[in-house]
């Protein structure tokens, strides 16, 4: 690693003494633009950091990369719930601004606004090969970067950061460990059991989870203790990966998230006012009546969910999570698999992914108030580097990962002491900020967690062989007004909706009430919400076109 710092320095310093002064403001930005003062060396950054990490001048890496650039950073660092409080304060002082904002969560609102005000300078003149070759290098890899950050102004006011733990696909796209977040597994145990196949259609599994409900399975005596087929609805409940999603499949869509949002051919709709959503719960209604449906999804919490399958006997023949082990322990994994996707009545299926946010655009923005932004934009420039990025997110070589590369120029965690887990090491060390985490980057110059590892793998080798539409909805940028409309409908929205499935699960009357609901959903200005969800959209996927 002192090599690789050897390099920077030298590579700074030059590039120090070379660069070329670039417009402050930008083209159409408005407020007053910045004085250029390219002897300023001396920077104040406002920083956000976690509650278990100390400030940013103790930390070794802050150190070694203010060295590589010649530059003296004075921190003004806060943590834990006063951050909001503290940069509101900064964001409203109007005078005597730090030079920047780093890690401090900035909203989009917050962003706009400071760049219609002019407290917020543009920044996208300064992302070059010159002024920040390792960013460059990193929108080479992925053109949709810059687009994911583009505020509706035209102008970029955060620079992005980007984290993908992914795998690269046989169609030549990379996809993301949150594409499909919910697993399926059933008990073949219990189908041992009953002597029945692993079912491959969904009325195949309405009979095993009848065989479930009818058999003492478990063999502790007891006929009435097993619970055929449980998951947590809504998932506002607050487990995001044991929803029903992948049970919509058979009828034609597959509803992961919390919003019901997804998007077909470029079109944005509302999963949850489709005809497909509306036959599969007037099919599961059936399930529910029959009792192979958990009593419990309405009420149940994560842990509850987990004690099921962690108890003396097992009680759950078809369960949801994003692992098996989790759910049931690691001795009893053995006994459960993944349930396949199912085909539907109709003798098809339809598998979409779920929404992939892999990019964020809160890390890093200049203020009106810093006089040489160019050498600034430099100096964090260094974070895009792949191994300093490594050591940004996690910490630094020696603390966090070993002290040394492998055989295959690798880090890993170093071996943890007694007490100690990789999660407060990381919270201690971590410096918060922009960084790059590409997909390639694992197996290149460092590994993943053996558990996100495993997911990946069954993701890209079990649930992928299912996919039938690889099109989700991108990190986005909403304008004030869209934000607005999405803050002020959505909410009501969604409860209404979980309202009445919850209803409808249970007591059935969705095709009676079906057309009223959706009128009702339009009446609270859903058309709105999914308006706003289009456009911003449609200026994403116009940015990558230009």
């Amino acid at each position: 690693m002192k090599k690789i710092f050897r390099k920077l320095t030298a590579a700074g310093l030059m590039a120090v003494m070379a660069f070329t002064v670039t417009a402050c403001g930008g083209s159409g930005s408005t407020g007053g633009e910045a004085q250029i003062d390219t002897s300023q060396t001396n920077f104040k950054i406002f920083a956000g950091i976690s509650a278990l990490s100390p400030d940013n001048s103790e930390k070794p890496l802050v150190k070694q990369l203010n060295e590589a650039m010649g530059v003296t950073i004075e921190w003004n660092c806060v943590s834990g719930d006063t951050l909001t409080e503290k940069k509101n304060l900064v964001l409203n002082a109007g005078s005597d601004l730090p030079d920047a904002l780093m890690g401090a969560q900035l909203t989009d609102s917050e962003l706009i606004t400071g760049g219609a005000s002019g407290l917020l300078i543009p920044l996208e003149d300064y992302i070059n090969e010159e002024t920040m070759p390792n960013l460059s290098k990193v929108i080479e890899k992925r053109p949709n970067l810059l687009a994911s950050c583009t505020m509706p102004d035209g102008h970029i006011y955060g620079l992005p950061g980007i984290s993908e733990m992914g795998f690269k696909h046989t169609d030549g796209n990379t996809y993301y460990i949150g594409a499909i977040p919910q697993f399926t597994a059933i008990n073949t145990k219990w189908l041992e059991a009953v002597n029945m196949e692993m079912p491959t259609t969904v009325d195949e599994l309405h009979d095993v989870l009848v065989a479930f409900k009818e058999n003492d399975v478990n063999g502790n005596g007891d006929a009435t203790d097993e619970i055929p087929m449980s998951f947590i609805f809504p998932e506002s409940n607050g487990a995001w990966c044991a929803g029903m999603g992948t049970f919509f499949a058979p009828f034609g869509c597959t509803d992961y998230t919390m919003d019901h949002k997804a998007i077909k051919d470029g079109k944005v709709y509302y999963q949850a006012a489709s005809d497909a959503y509306k036959n599969a719960i007037a099919y599961y209604h059936n399930w529910f009546e029959e009792g192979l449906i958990d009593i419990e999804i309405f009420s149940q919490d994560s842990s509850q969910y987990i004690a099921k399958g962690n108890g003396d006997d097992p009680r759950l023949g078809v369960f949801v999570w994003w692992e098996i082990p989790e759910v049931v322990g690691a001795e009893r994994a053995a006994d459960y698999a993944y349930l396949p996707i199912l085909d539907g009545p109709d003798g098809t299926h339809h598998v979409n992914l779920n929404e992939m946010g892999t990019t964020g655009h809160d890390g890093f923005s200049v203020t009106k108030d810093c006089k040489n932004p160019e050498l600034l934009l430099k100096w964090v420039d260094q974070r895009y580097d792949p191994i300093i990025s490594m050591q940004c997110i996690y910490g630094p070589i020696g603390t966090y990962w070993t002290e040394e590369p492998d055989e295959n120029g690798c880090y890993s965690l170093r071996e943890l002491k007694e007490g100690e887990t990789a999660g407060e090491i990381k919270s201690k060390n971590e410096w918060i900020g922009p960084s790059e985490q590409l997909a390639e980057d694992y197996g290149t110059y460092y590994y993943m967690e053996d558990r996100a590892q495993e997911r990946l793998d069954d993701t890209q080798n079990f649930w992928f062989q299912y996919v039938d539409s690889t099109e989700y909805y991108p990190s986005v940028v909403y304008t004030e007004e869209e934000i607005e409309t999405i803050n002020d409908k959505l909410s009501d929205i969604k409860s209404m909706t979980e309202e009445r499935v919850s209803h409808w699960l249970r007591d059935g009357g969705i095709e009676n009430e079906w057309d009223q609901y959706l009128s009702d959903l339009d009446s609270m200005g859903l058309q709105d919400v999914i308006g706003a969800w289009q456009a911003a959209y449609d200026r994403y996927a116009a940015a990558l076109e230009d």
